[in-house]
């Protein structure tokens, strides 16, 4: 039996990984980065926007792909990060972006609640749900 340091608990291995990840996700989105995105997003993905719409995987790269969404800025805080199940990871945080999206201008301020799902090629998102904050 492992004499219970952190790095031995799956649960803080997980959180670690995860929050690994959603530096990757940040940096991908900011940049635009499709391929990147794409190791990073479930094939099942269901991403409920701030507007109610339910995206797909393929209907959220696409916009990153043909540039109807671009951003210029983008940074993640107030993270709440909690493992639901094995290789299951709740992340709350807050996202302060900024860029274009159909070529108008934005502004916004949202919570985030992503689900991250370890899979064989790593740790994936499956589900976001976004809303507008003040």
């Amino acid at each position: 039996m492992s004499g219970g340091a952190v790095q031995d608990d799956p649960t803080e291995a997980d959180l670690h990984s995860v929050a690994a990840a959603e530096r990757l996700l940040c940096a991908a989105a900011l940049a635009g980065d499709v391929a990147a995105l794409d190791a990073l997003l479930a094939d099942d993905l269901v991403f409920v926007n701030q507007f109610g719409h339910v995206l797909s995987k393929q209907d959220d790269l696409d916009l990153h792909r043909t540039g109807a969404f671009a951003l210029e800025t983008l940074a993640f805080s107030d993270y709440r990060l909690s493992s639901i199940a094995p290789g299951v990871v709740r992340a709350v945080l807050r996202a302060d972006a900024s860029g274009t999206a159909g070529g108008a201008p934005f502004e916004a301020k949202l919570r985030f609640t992503r689900i991250w799902r370890r899979e064989p090629a790593g740790w994936r998102v499956a589900s976001i749900h976004s809303s507008v904050i003040a």
